[in-house]
């Protein structure tokens, strides 16, 4: 039918939800009317076989999310009714009150005083429907024309029917009220959920990874590679896992984060650079730190804080796609997903407010924080083996983003300038800030002592949201670490910061063996979630 309908106003959305193998767990199926703004959802299903729920509830948020991003105002649906009296199935009353019972929690509810839900037709298939609308949040009211439009789509696409049928003229003339009325709530909110854990045992995805196979360097020793988000996909695949896309964001979360300087320095190298050319800095500020080089490759050493972090003709783009993935999840967060996990490359937890290094050029993880700090206060919590001196630089003088990292004692490990006990921020920031810096050869034990003091802290202050930086290089056999951290402790770490029961934002940011990055983030989101 959708190929019968000779204007094609509309577009068709598939949403998967993949298991793996490739295995579908469920889809939503919408047609979303461009010239309106709304959209009309056909299909909503979800295996119900699968021991794993909240998958169907997932997909429906995706799809609620979806359409908002393409501009939408609201979704229209066809629900059965829980009216037992208008049932020619019986059977399917408590199937059906369930069913309006979740859509009302979204404030999606059925239109009133039409004959819509009263008269049987070519698109419900002789089976009477309420039409549920969900208006996305949205306070505007919806109007008795924008009503009649859909209602005409509806009948057309469902049934067939041309809008001089006489039964699309009856239902549609039945159509008084202005603006459109609702059902008032019939059911009671859902009970809140157990203690412990993860509220949804279903991770929403961002993945960044396929864009930043541009920043491929295939330099000896340059362990920051491709390979490493396809090891972590290995790792959490066969978990429910719902993916979104990547969205594209301006600059500006990036200027309120960074100095302009940086910015307007690393937008230069896709200009300055040939595709295979590498720009290490060979010259450094020591003396006269206040001091620009005139020449752009000698700003170099002005901006890097190490020798090993090359700029290249890529690497400004794959920065960007990696922040704009990190504002992807922190807005998920925004809208109501209790677990966002953003795998992104290049990582970003090295790169302070005018300076980058450590792989990485701008800070994904704090770029988020930052812009979740507009909602509430922000717990961030870094995890990666090497400290985050770049998110501690950021924040150092601020309350309303804690920051704690967990790392190699600055003595011995990278970037050996920051990460001591002593540093505790300053300003408004003195006491926001904590570290914890472990010597070489630190294991489960010792590691799990030190984040579970790190929790206590989360909680005493008490954030609105989460925010860890990821980095599975603390984990035994790290080319780049010390520590002695076991897959069964990466677990024990998720199943502690879950006890926080906070919506959470991971970021990757380190970990270079790859066995380590599969197995490390499957243990981590099992602990996380629980499953």
């Amino acid at each position: 039918m959708i190929q019968k309908n000779p204007r094609r106003s509309y577009e068709v959305v598939l949403l998967l939800a993949e298991g793996p193998k490739g295995r579908i767990w469920g889809f939503s199926l919408f047609f979303y009317f461009r010239e309106r703004k709304f959209a009309y959802l056909d299909y909503l299903i979800s295996d119900p076989t699968r021991r794993t729920r909240g998958i169907g509830a997932a997909l429906y948020e995706a799809t609620r999310d979806h359409v908002v991003q393409l501009g939408g105002r609201g979704i229209f649906m066809d629900v059965p009714p829980d009216d037992k009296e208008r049932l020619r199935e019986p059977f399917r009353w408590q199937t059906n009150k369930k069913r309006l019972a979740f859509y009302e929690r979204y404030d999606a509810r059925p239109v009133i005083n039409t004959l819509y839900d009263r008269l049987p037709t070519p698109a419900n298939d002789g089976h009477v429907t309420y039409l549920i609308y969900d208006g996305l949040n949205r306070k505007s009211p919806l109007k008795r024309v924008e009503l009649k439009w859909m209602m005409e789509q509806i009948l057309s696409i469902k049934g067939g029917l041309g809008p001089e049928d006489s039964l699309v003229r009856k239902i549609i003339d039945s159509v008084k009220d202005d603006p459109v009325q609702f059902r008032p709530p019939c059911y009671a909110p859902p009970p809140p959920p157990p203690q412990g854990g993860i509220v949804r045992k279903l991770l929403d995805l961002v993945n960044v990874g396929d864009m930043n196979q541009i920043h491929h360097l295939k330099e000896k020793g340059y362990v920051e590679r491709p390979a490493r988000i396809a090891s972590l996909l290995k790792g959490i695949e066969g978990l429910p896992v719902l993916e979104h896309p990547v969205r594209s964001y301006s600059s500006g979360p990036i200027r309120a984060v960074h100095d302009a300087g940086l910015l307007n320095f690393l937008a230069q190298a896709p200009k300055k650079l040939a595709p295979r050319e590498l720009l290490y800095p060979n010259v450094f500020p020591i003396r006269k730190p206040e001091r620009i080089p005139k020449s752009w490759d000698m700003q170099a050493g002005y901006y890097c804080i190490d020798t090993f972090t090359p700029l290249t003709a890529a690497s400004y783009l794959a920065a960007r796609n990696a922040v704009n993935g990190s504002l992807t999840g922190a807005d998920l967060l925004l809208k109501g997903s209790p677990l966002v996990y953003v795998l992104c490359r290049p990582p970003g937890h090295h790169a302070e407010r005018r300076v980058f290094g450590g792989f990485c050029y701008l800070n994904n993880a704090a770029i988020a924080a930052h812009h979740l700090s507009m909602q509430g206060r922000v717990a961030f919590l870094d995890i990666d083996f090497h400290h985050g001196n770049g998110s501690q630089n950021i924040f150092y003088d601020r309350k309303d983003v804690y920051f704690i990292s967990i790392h190699g004692h600055p003595l011995t490990a990278y970037p050996y300038f920051s990460g001591y006990l002593d540093e505790k921020g300053e300003g408004e920031g003195l006491g926001f800030n904590r570290n914890f810096p472990l010597k070489p050869g630190t294991g489960n034990e010792k590691y799990l002592k030190a984040l579970a003091e790190a929790v206590g802290i989360i909680s005493r202050y008490k954030p609105d949201f989460l925010v860890v930086s990821v980095g599975f290089d603390f984990m035994q056999g790290d080319p780049t670490g010390s520590f002695e951290v076991t897959p069964a402790g990466v677990r024990r770490v998720g199943e502690l910061l879950a006890t926080l029961r906070l919506p959470t934002l991971l970021v990757q940011e380190g970990g270079y063996s790859l066995r380590n990055l599969r197995l490390g983030a499957r243990g981590f989101i099992q602990g996380l979630t629980g499953l």
